[in-house]
């Protein structure tokens, strides 16, 4: 299994599915994450770091099924 960035990406694509995960460039390159909730309202998240953005997205599933 490789280990770049890329494919750690891809990883977080396939497991958070219901997240729209883009890599975010230009001043404040980094990570964003969107999602509509059970509500219709637009969840968001960034962050700097692709670990980051798996802690926070774990984060936001465990704070959902609750």
């Amino acid at each position: 299994m490789s280990r770049t960035p890329a494919a750690h990406l891809a990883r977080l694509k396939v497991t958070y599915r219901s997240w729209d995960i883009r890599h975010a460039e230009g001043d404040g390159a980094g990570f964003a994450a969107l999602r509509r909730d059970e509500r219709g309202g637009l969840r968001s998240m960034y962050v700097p770091t692709l670990p980051e953005l798996e802690a926070a997205l774990a984060a936001a599933e465990a704070e959902a099924s609750r």
